[in-house]
């Protein structure tokens, strides 16, 4: 006789900001997924779905999120934000975990470029890697990876946009945003 494997149950939202849909998904050990603003919520619920498992169990639930969302809207207004609710960083390998660690030492406001987190990361020739692990980021803000930029003076693209990565760094300087990750 065969016991059934529990499947894990994913909790979901979306919700509007000034700034448009913005979905998050989260397990129970906290955050696992985020998609940043976009124009329809169709286009958040197709994101988010692509991050996480085929077939996952999915549970809407608003009031799971309400605080985390308003945290989202007040970042947005930029207004000071701590980001301390529990994260889920359940995929990437050593390496790209390594990468989000040393992005979220980045101070907020600021840039660094992807050979200096290369560097960092203890591999300074790097800098594709480290922009692949940066391009397949699953928590955006969280993880800051609009803080890391070709070269200080380069518009090169961003998965949402060189405007969207403009647009973070003047939120953040704008406002007061403080938390914390470690892989």
């Amino acid at each position: 006789m065969e016991i059934a494997e529990k499947q894990e149950i994913f909790r979901y939202v979306y919700f509007n900001t000034q700034l448009g849909w913005m979905g998050l998904a989260s397990t129970d050990q906290g955050v696992r997924a985020i998609v940043l603003p976009q124009k329809e919520r169709k286009m958040v619920a197709r994101e988010l779905r692509k991050q996480l498992p085929p077939n996952a169990n999915m549970l809407f639930d608003f009031y799971y999120f309400s605080e985390i969302s308003e945290t989202f809207k007040h970042y947005f207004r930029k207004r000071s934000v701590v980001f301390d609710f529990p994260l889920d960083i359940n995929r990437g390998n050593v390496f790209e975990k390594k990468v989000w660690d040393i992005t979220c030492s980045v101070p907020h406001g600021e840039i660094r470029t992807y050979r200096w987190v290369a560097r960092e990361v203890g591999f300074p020739d790097a800098v594709r890697p480290v922009a692949s692990a940066l391009r397949y980021n699953p928590l955006p803000i969280i993880i800051p990876c609009h803080r890391v930029v070709i070269s200080e003076y380069s518009r090169e693209s961003y998965t949402r946009g060189f405007e969207w990565k403009r647009k973070l760094l003047e939120i953040e300087r704008m406002g007061k945003v403080m938390g914390s990750f470690a892989a």
